[in-house]
């Protein structure tokens, strides 16, 4: 298993063991993809959230690489998924989940954009 789907994995067992029920991983709609779609069990926000895989923090943190045009690609996903799941009204969030292989730790960012 390589870093990405390692760190996935990571981040919806840190998500589901802080409160999320996980509804989908790697959830797609045409090219654009949501690497966790989660629901809060007490507040009912609906969580799109991007993770992100690194070892260490050379080239910034791992949250630095959603970029503008990256938002705008999960933007357009969880639009889709809106649609496609007739949920139109759902009061939702972008979140981005930092794993970090080495040491081991996961910073979860609510509401990074």
């Amino acid at each position: 298993m390589n870093a990405g789907k390692r760190g996935e994995r990571l981040a919806a067992w840190y998500l589901f063991f802080h409160g999320c029920r996980i509804l989908e991983r790697n959830w797609r709609y045409g090219r654009y993809e949501i690497d966790i779609v989660a629901r809060e069990r007490r507040t009912g926000v609906l969580v799109f959230a991007e993770v992100k895989t690194r070892s260490n923090t050379s080239f910034g943190r791992p949250a630095d690489a959603v970029t503008a045009q990256k938002q705008l690609f999960l933007t357009r996903a969880a639009q889709g998924y809106l649609k496609i799941r007739r949920d139109p009204d759902a009061i939702t969030r972008f979140d981005v989940v930092e794993v970090y292989t080495k040491p081991l730790h996961i910073v979860h960012i609510p509401g990074a954009f």
